[in-house]
């Protein structure tokens, strides 16, 4: 009989915690020696030492006296019993070549005159197995206790294109054809996570594994058993996972940024589960993040929003909406008090009640600074700009102009931009890249520069290394081009932009103005002023880049992750 793997936490009815706190009985076996790991029953791992969650699972499932740790090394047996088991400790160390079967069997009788009977049932449970979930516990003891199989053992699917060696060493494999690995044979490997019987026939057969076995398959996942460093690693990945729900947004006016940066945390956060939630008011943001392996979930107001954080308990909520509502924020706090909240470039009445603010353009002199990560330097980017190289040996004269005003462009610069440069009778190549929500633009009668109009771009920073100037508004972009060191002339394209403080010389950009204010003359000449000064271009280019070399996504992602208390991936 096999039964499948569940998921972590189940709950049982009360008969079957009646009959598992009463009739159960659960040893771990922790030696304190260890040659691939030393130390490694009581080496921390995700916080706490690796025996801790064995027993912890344990008392899950049966009351404190039945969680038996066997032991001859006192801190174990200290760690053991801080964290509720007891302990049979002894006084012997175990010889060499004592099986696992003989140390359970020799402490047995120890649990009989503890009240244990012949009927009740015996599990041993590996300290080395630290994602056992309570709920497969269950399941190997069920299956005896119904009688499904004599012993219940921990299994996991196993099966691959196998080979073996014959006694004259020749190569012979164990699969009667070459298929695909889920049309091979059933295999399965032993977990050692659990391995359940009753008492009597333990003794009875003078082993812990009695046929007929009934097979409890188990993740890959909880399947892990510490053998190696290696192994150590990988449990710390799924023991520090966190649950991420991210709330962002995309439109005509709202733009494209948040998106672009919301997309940029999770590839850093991705070995997390994360769910993006957008508005269905909204749905350019919907559009683009369904390209992305996330999960993703729409809303039509807050209501929805807060249910789906009260359901999904995540450890961390963040919010790149623009001003967050107080309510808002008090809400996921009051429905999951252990959340943390992060807010980007948020000036709204919840900014001061988010555990972290992070305002790349514009500082929130409301919210203390121990709260807030100001500057450019914690900017995030696209991932391809974290391997990007800045062209080398710019040229004197300015031959290619990047023209690019965000994803929606709602004030129309670009198409204003291409008028200015042919006013200016500029001569060179100009690149117009488009985002999902910008509208058609017309091309200029009697320009004499070449146009390309570019949707889409597979890889953005091999578009912007070849310009040597680029047009833009006052967002992320700056920075993009900053990272490549590329000089930026800006026009803003609302108020808000107005009041970013990284559109400035020292970052490689010469800020015009709100493009809204500016006359079509003021345009072009702020235009000019730059394409016809070498020295300023020459100064910006070496502003940007030194301005570009300030920040990474890895580090800015570190550093939130630190200040919210959630980077605990360890060093073993």
């Amino acid at each position: 009989m096999i039964s499948s793997d569940s998921t972590r936490g189940q709950s049982i009815t009360d008969m079957q915690e009646l009959q598992h706190r009463n009739q159960v009985w659960i040893f771990i076996p922790a030696r304190g020696g260890s040659v691939s790991v030393p130390r490694k029953n009581v080496r921390s791992i995700a916080g706490a030492p690796l025996i801790t969650y064995s027993i912890s699972t344990a008392l899950q499932v049966v009351d404190a006296n039945h969680v038996l740790v066997i032991t001859d090394d006192r801190q174990i047996e200290e760690i053991s019993q801080k964290t509720g088991a007891t302990v049979l400790f002894e006084t012997n160390p175990t010889p060499p070549d004592e099986t696992l079967d003989e140390k359970i069997l020799r402490n047995i009788p120890k649990v009989q005159q503890l009240g244990a009977g012949d009927d009740d049932i015996v599990v041993t449970v590996q300290p080395t197995s630290p994602l056992l979930s309570a709920s497969t516990l269950n399941k190997a003891i069920d299956a005896v206790a119904q009688g499904l199989g004599r012993s219940a053992i921990t299994v996991s699917d196993d099966r691959h294109l196998s080979w073996t060696l014959d006694a004259d060493g020749v190569a012979h494999p164990l699969y009667q054809e070459r298929v695909n690995r889920q049309y091979l044979r059933p295999e399965f490997r032993e977990t050692g996570g659990a391995v359940a019987s009753k008492l009597h026939d333990a003794l009875s057969y003078s082993s812990r594994i009695i046929e007929p076995v009934s097979l409890i398959s188990v993740s890959p996942q909880e399947a892990i058993d510490i053998d190696h460093f290696g192994d150590l690693y990988v449990a710390a990945h799924f023991l520090t996972r966190r649950r991420i729900v991210i709330r962002v947004d995309a439109g005509p006016l709202l733009g494209m940024g948040h998106v672009y940066r919301a997309l940029a945390l999770a590839t850093e956060l991705a070995r997390h589960g994360i769910l993006f939630v957008t508005s269905t008011d909204l749905p350019l943001g919907a559009e683009f993040l369904r390209r992305y392996p996330y999960a993703l979930k729409q809303v039509a107001n807050d209501d929805e929003f807060l249910r789906i954080t009260r359901e999904f308990e995540p450890d961390l909520v963040v919010l790149d909406i623009l001003d967050t509502d107080a309510s808002l924020v008090s809400n996921i706090r009051s429905q999951n008090p252990s959340t943390k909240v992060l807010s980007f470039e948020d000036s709204g009445s919840g900014a001061n009640l988010v555990d972290l603010l992070v305002s790349e353009f514009t500082e929130n002199h409301e919210v203390m600074a121990s709260h807030q990560l100001k500057g450019i330097q914690f900017s995030l980017l696209s991932p391809q700009f974290e391997t990007a190289e800045p062209r080398k040996n710019r040229p004197e004269e300015v031959n290619r102009i990047l023209v690019l005003f965000g994803g929606t462009d709602p004030s129309c610069l670009a198409q204003r931009s291409l008028q200015a440069l042919r006013d200016l009778n500029f001569s060179g190549e100009v690149t117009v890249i488009r985002g999902l929500g910008a509208g058609a633009l017309e091309a200029p009668k009697d320009a004499k520069y070449s146009l390309e109009v570019l949707h889409d771009i597979e890889y953005m920073p091999g578009v912007m290394t070849q310009a040597d100037l680029a047009l833009t508004s006052a967002g992320r972009t700056i920075i993009e081009l900053a990272a490549l060191g590329v000089p930026s002339v800006c026009i803003a394209q609302n108020m808000r932009e107005m009041t970013h403080n990284h559109a400035v010389s020292d970052n490689g950009v010469e800020m015009l103005g709100l493009g809204q204010s500016l006359t079509d003359d003021q345009l072009r000449e702020g235009i000019h002023a730059v394409l016809n000064d070498a020295p300023k271009r020459r100064l910006l280019a070496r502003n940007a880049l030194a301005a570009g070399h300030r920040r990474s996504n890895r580090r800015t992602v570190e550093t939130i992750l630190d200040r919210l208390g959630l980077n605990v991936f360890p060093n073993l």
